[in-house]
């Protein structure tokens, strides 16, 4: 509740005049920031004009300090593994949480949707190839603070959180997802995320495979996908099914 309330504050502080909850409950605990300005709205305030010089192109490129660890990589994997599971099998929310505290009740489940997915898949992207140091060590697996995500690590972490969801219960991951929907989600988080382009959408690959369950079908339609980003700079939006082909 703290870091929601956080969150309300800058966004306030940045000229929202208003936030999105994602339950009714939230509202009574960040309400308060806003009626503590007064102000019905923030039309009344200044902004800084944008700017468009070097140093802020170099910011683009920039990484934020903070934690980055590898407790966290698996926490990111684990969920966008799984959000893409659930899109998979229908389900454009899901509660859900990292499978090592399933069967933890102290660890609540949270209602994960396409934003928070794409966030998950793009944090991985940016410390596998922006290269930035972890900062803690990992005994399990030897990983030493200021050692980078190395591609060998993304990999053994991604084969070893898809074994977690495989040997999941079916209240965690339903049981008919495990050899259907659930290699596909693993097939587009690793291709997402190895991938030396950046692609503009993880729904974009969610999307083209929705209703399907063959994993080399998505495979084809995964690398289609990025045939035509990387050639033409173009995304694959249409309904692969009703034309049958991507040509």
């Amino acid at each position: 509740m703290k870091k929601a309330v956080r969150g309300a504050e800058r966004e306030q502080s940045e000229g929202a005049s208003g936030k999105w909850v994602a339950h009714w409950k939230m509202v009574h605990i960040v309400r308060p920031v806003w009626e503590k300005v007064g102000d019905a709205n923030q039309l009344g305030r200044s902004f800084p004009r944008l700017t468009y010089t070097q140093q802020d192109s170099d910011g683009l490129l920039l990484l934020e300090p903070g934690p980055r660890t590898v407790a966290g990589a698996r926490d990111l994997l684990s969920v966008a593994i799984q959000y893409g599971n659930a899109f998979g099998q229908g389900f454009q929310a899901a509660a859900l949480k990292p499978a090592d505290f399933f069967g933890d009740d102290d660890v609540l489940y949270l209602m994960e949707d396409m934003a928070t997915g794409e966030i998950r898949v793009s944090i991985l992207w940016e410390w596998l190839h922006k290269g930035p140091p972890f900062t803690e060590a990992d005994p399990e697996t030897g990983v030493e603070a200021g050692t980078r995500f190395s591609a060998e690590l993304f990999d053994r972490l991604l084969d070893e959180e898809y074994r977690k969801l495989q040997r999941a219960s079916n209240r965690d991951v339903h049981d008919n997802s495990k050899s259907t929907t659930l290699p596909i989600a693993r097939e587009i988080v690793e291709t997402f995320v190895k991938s030396d382009v950046k692609l503009p959408w993880y729904i974009d690959l969610l999307n083209l495979n929705l209703g399907i369950e063959d994993l080399e079908e998505a495979k084809r339609r995964i690398g289609d996908y990025m045939t035509a980003f990387r050639e033409e700079g173009v995304r694959i939006t249409h309904n692969l099914d009703f034309e049958g082909s991507l040509k």
